[in-house]
């Protein structure tokens, strides 16, 4: 049986990876510095096998055939470190996703923002209309999260895979896809000009159909249908992000009414606005947008259902606050949350230059008169929250790579005003 070892096996595109090649009966282990047995991913990596090691070179066997990491992973890693000692090849996380899919259809989704949900949406309207699909997503369908599955992946019968194809280090250009969606594009990782030279490489390498959001013809496309779909899902942005899948399904000939009826049933994606629950009449939400852009569409969503918002964010890096400190100035002081609390941000390890801190950032937002408080902990954010939201209000949490995010949203809802 073949051994793959998967470096920061806890990783939102790692541990869908992880969970792919067990489903595909390889043997698999992993190592994580965040390593907890008793939350996810971990404990759904554990139901199927799978062993996770200290990341400290352990987990590299004689008999480890591949050793996968992704590009936040440093050359001086002890995992990597053990594998070319023993000669073990590494693999980038694409690569080993393209070994996956093989010569099967694929279709790919890629953008700024909207890809995961879009990916989700689409692997449940396949799946729906008998398709069968595999499905490789960043972030969990909460259609298919139950207790003994994560949700965030899909191991299909059918000769056919969707997958959210990622910018950020520029591997979704690995991949040729047959079909292909661009659901945005907005600065984030990279200039503008950039950005639109890869997605304009990305659309070249697919072989069939692409569909491009927010583009004149897409929009034109959309406003002459009478097929009505409905969504389950808060804001403006989730409309357009089924528009695109919408749009894909109906040039690829697919039952639209049947399409329709799955969109109307697809309750969302973890951590995508997602309603965690209500408490003492106050709507906890809980949301990945952790970029300008991904910022502005949540603020709107939740201002526009529930008027008074309480928001919180936590910044998952220090080079990506600094970049980006100054757009990230324009979408607070538009939005005007009720409250905005910000968190430190988020560091895992590893070696990263401290280009700004949190406070930093917050004195430059109240500079601009935004009223913005800085929270050491999370045990002040919880005091700070419960002092401010009144029925009727939302609590909007915002962050990527932070695992306590979540936690936070639902400890929120189980100790509201309690000690």
């Amino acid at each position: 049986m073949r051994h793959i070892h998967f470096i920061g096996i806890g990783g939102v595109g790692m541990n869908g990876l992880a969970q792919l090649a067990a489903l595909s009966n390889c043997s698999v282990t992993g190592s994580d510095r965040g390593y907890d047995p008793d939350v996810e991913p971990f404990r759904g990596l554990k139901k199927l096998g799978i062993q996770i090691f200290p990341q400290d070179g352990s987990g590299i066997r004689a008999d480890t055939q591949h050793v996968v990491y992704s590009t936040a992973i440093e050359s001086d890693n002890p995992d990597l470190v053990s594998a070319k000692e023993r000669g073990i090849p590494p693999l980038h996380r694409a690569e080993f996703l393209k070994e996956l899919i093989g010569d099967s259809e694929l279709i790919a989704v890629a953008g700024t923002a909207g890809k995961t949900t879009t990916t989700g949406l689409l692997g449940w309207i396949f799946q729906c209309l008998g398709k069968d699909p595999s499905v490789y997503n960043g972030a969990a369908v909460l259609n298919w999260k139950t207790e003994g599955s994560l949700g965030n992946v899909r191991k299909g019968s059918s000769n056919l895979w969707i997958i959210e194809a990622d910018e950020s280090d520029k591997s979704f250009l690995s991949f040729h896809p047959t079909h292909s969606i661009i659901t945005n594009i907005s600065k984030d990782h990279y200039e503008l000009n950039e950005l639109h030279r890869m997605f304009d490489q990305f659309e070249s390498q697919t072989s069939g159909t692409t569909i491009r959001g927010l583009s004149g013809i897409f929009v034109i496309f959309l406003n002459s249908r009478t097929d009505p779909y409905v969504i389950a899902m808060l804001g403006q942005h989730n409309l357009e992000n089924a528009g695109c899948a919408f749009a894909l399904c109906d040039k690829l000939g697919m039952d639209m009414k049947r399409v329709c009826e799955a969109i109307s049933q697809f309750r969302g994606i973890e951590r995508r606005l997602e309603i965690v629950s209500e408490t003492a009449g106050v709507t906890i939400i809980d949301d990945y947008a952790h970029n300008p852009a991904k910022i502005t569409a949540a603020l709107s969503a939740v201002a526009e259902a529930y008027g008074n918002v309480h928001a919180y964010w936590r910044p998952h890096g220090f080079t990506t606050l600094f970049e980006y400190q100054e757009d990230l100035i324009r979408v607070f002081k538009q939005a005007e949350p009720t409250s905005l609390f910000i968190l430190p941000v988020y560091y895992a390890g590893g070696t990263v230059e401290r280009k700004t801190t949190s406070s930093e950032f917050v004195g430059k937002l109240n500079s601009a008169g935004i009223p913005a408080m800085l929270v050491p902990d999370y045990a002040a954010l919880k005091y700070g929250l419960e002092q401010r939201a009144k029925p009727g209000d939302a609590i909007l949490g915002m962050g990527a790579r932070d695992p306590e995010l979540p936690l936070f949203a639902q400890k929120l809802v189980a100790e509201w005003k309690t000690p």
